[in-house]
Order: C-alpha cells, then sequence, then structure tokens
C-alpha cells in the first residue's frame, strides 16, 4: 500500500530534522545518507554551491568538523508541497548559531531554506537544499561586541 500524503510529509519533517541533527552532532557520514548521491547546494544565496554528495559533505567537514567550533541548527515554519507522489519541495525557517571560542567569535542569524526532496527506495532524501540569509550577527564571543551585521533588506530591491 503506497503511504499516504500526511506520511509522505512527516517522513520530510523527519528528514530535515535529522539533516539538522547530523550536522550540529558532526556525525557527516551518516549526514550524507540522507542525501541523494546527485544532490546540490546553494549555500549563502548562491556563495557555496555543490554537485555531489561527496562535495557537500567535504565542505561542510571542512566548514564545522573542527570539535572546537560548536553550532545549532533550527529549522521550523516548513511550508511542505508534494508535487508528485515521488518529489516534493521544502521551504523552512532557519535559525542558526555558531560558536569559535578559539577566535572569539559567534555568528547568529535567520535564513529561509529551500530544498527539494525525492523518494528514493530508501526513503525520501535530499536532492537540492540551499539557504538564504534574512539577516546575519557576528559578534565577539567573550563580550558580545557587534563585529557586523548584514540584513537581506539591505541589497535593494529585488535582491
Amino acid at each position: 500500500m503506497p503511504a499516504s500524503r500526511h506520511d509522505d510529509l512527516e517522513a520530510i519533517r523527519a528528514l530535515k530534522a535529522a539533516y539538522f541533527r547530523l550536522l550540529d552532532t558532526k556525525e557527516f557520514a551518516l549526514l550524507g545518507d540522507v542525501l541523494t548521491d546527485d544532490v546540490t547546494t546553494s549555500y549563502e544565496g548562491g556563495r557555496h554551491t555543490f554537485d555531489g554528495r561527496s562535495e557537500v559533505i567535504g565542505f561542510l567537514e571542512r566548514s564545522l568538523g573542527d570539535p572546537g567550533i560548536v553550532h545549532s541548527h533550527t529549522a521550523h515554519h516548513p511550508e511542505i508541497t508534494l508535487a508528485s507522489d515521488d518529489e516534493a519541495t521544502g521551504i523552512w525557517y532557519l535559525e542558526d548559531r555558531v560558536i569559535v571560542p578559539a577566535a572569539d567569535f559567534m555568528l547568529t542569524g535567520t535564513a529561509l531554506y529551500e530544498d527539494v526532496y525525492v523518494r528514493t527506495p530508501a526513503g525520501w532524501r535530499i536532492r537540492h537544499t540551499g539557504y538564504r540569509r534574512i539577516y546575519e550577527e557576528r559578534r565577539r564571543h567573550s563580550t558580545g561586541e557587534l563585529l557586523s551585521f548584514t540584513s537581506r533588506f539591505e541589497e535593494g530591491p529585488g535582491s
């Protein structure tokens, strides 16, 4: 019996939750399992684009794999559209924080993630993921001193 639309939506929600849990716990090999082999990314509004699972996981390991870097990614308010029985899209609101005590640095911000999901024999997987910032703050971790603040609304109309 095919899965119900409700079951598909719940499976996609669980998939995205696993993506962030495995990212924050630095379980990169398992993180690769939630992605298709041909996954593509467009992080930071296209500043970091990658093709294929090994490129994506390699980038994430290089960027966040250091145990001295701690981070938290929380996604909520999913807007999931089932385009067909085997494909869906999703928009998620992200709140994240990255702390690097050794560099006395902390980044916080929000973004909108846009994903494409496909049903595979192993279940739903992420075929494309990426985000565009709404805002980003960079601060000294020890004092909270603001180093920089950027907002997508500062970029001008149509950005």
